[in-house]
């Protein structure tokens, strides 16, 4: 009887096929992302860096009811990212219109829920009316769950005068759908849009600190 015999080349290509599949089932996976990582918690001064005073520090965990304060998606807009935007506007943008800064976005962990707030700013170049009217000098905008301080910069840095200056509003706005709202946190609302105000005629050299009083208890009331 004659003994059955085997190719000895199908043997090495079997041999090299098995050793690939266990080596593609034995691999390690790809690591993935955690998804119980968390944005750092931040100190509500800096939550919105060079924006913030101690008092208006207190007035946003007042708000967001919440002193533990994180940045959306960990990115952290401050003073000087804004200040570059409104200066760049000034010099290069539209002689109409409005320009805005990038926004500073805060979120606060209260138990299992969150409530946010933001601080942005809006400028346009030279103001709209005589002087005195309501659209020149400092002046307070109010809106539900908003309040904004508005003033005229002139500076060297920015490029704009007392003529053509560059108009600032900043804002703070509550977009919490569970907030107590403005008659319990106007104040507060105002005392974070006067900070945000302040700050920035200070980084953008603005005569005379853009006529900013140093307490939001003093701002006008229109």
């Amino acid at each position: 009887m004659r003994a059955l015999t085997i190719s000895a080349a199908p043997v090495a290509v079997l041999a090299v096929l098995v050793t690939l599949v266990a080596g593609c089932t034995t691999s390690d996976p790809e690591p993935k992302a955690s998804l119980s990582v968390k944005p750092p918690e931040v100190d509500p001064i800096q939550a919105c860096p060079g924006l913030i005073t101690d008092a208006a520090g207190k007035a946003l965990t007042e708000v967001l009811q919440s002193s533990h304060l994180v940045n959306d998606d960990a990115q952290t807009v401050g003073v000087t990212a804004m200040a570059k935007a409104l200066e760049a506007f000034y010099r290069t943008g539209p002689k109409d219109g409005e320009a805005a800064a990038p926004a500073c976005t805060v979120t606060g962990t209260v138990g299992g829920g969150k409530r946010v707030g933001e601080i942005r700013l809006v400028a346009k170049r030279g103001n709209g009316g005589a002087p005195g009217s309501d659209r020149t000098g400092v002046r307070v905008a109010r809106a539900d769950k908003e309040r904004g301080v508005a003033f005229d910069c002139a500076s060297t840095r920015v490029g704009s005068t007392r003529e053509v200056p560059l108009r600032i509003t900043a804002l703070y706005t509550d977009r919490s759908r569970s907030s107590r709202g403005d008659a319990v946190l106007g104040e507060d609302y105002l005392v974070l849009a006067h900070s945000a105000a302040v700050a920035i005629a200070k980084e953008l050299g603005c005569d005379d600190g853009g006529g900013l009083p140093d307490g939001a208890s003093v701002l006008p009331s229109s």
